[in-house]
């Protein structure tokens, strides 16, 4: 996946383009818009997803150690049809790649992944 550049640019696309979206009718989901990969160690990593319709959303990293409890992986409503989560990756965290698990009750869940790197 392309690691994803969280600019003002970015983020204003995203929100532009959930205000164009809002008053039309979506179907029921949670999809992956983008997730920083690879990422490093005692740095910054995101995800965004896209969610209609507006439901709490939760994410699970699972790393080696088991999930993380890094600050910002809490649950989130979307903000004009996105959920925005920016956590930092642990500088002792095991190289590799590893599994995220986003929930978001009936608007659907889905997996993907990324990769830590030194």
């Amino acid at each position: 996946m392309k690691r994803l550049a969280f600019s003002a640019v970015v983020v204003a696309v995203v929100v532009g383009t959930g205000a164009a979206l809002a008053g039309t009718h979506v179907a029921a989901t949670a999809r992956l818009v983008g997730v920083t990969s690879p990422a490093r160690r005692n740095a910054e990593a995101s995800l965004i997803a896209r969610v209609a319709p507006a439901r709490r959303c939760t994410i699970a990293v699972l790393y080696k150690s088991g999930p993380s409890h890094a600050q910002g992986l809490g649950p989130k409503l979307p903000v004009r049809g996105f959920v925005v989560w920016k956590w930092r990756v642990g500088g002792n965290t095991t190289l590799g790649t590893w599994p995220i698990q986003v929930d978001c009750g009936s608007a659907g869940s889905f997996r993907t992944h990324f990769r830590v790197i030194r």
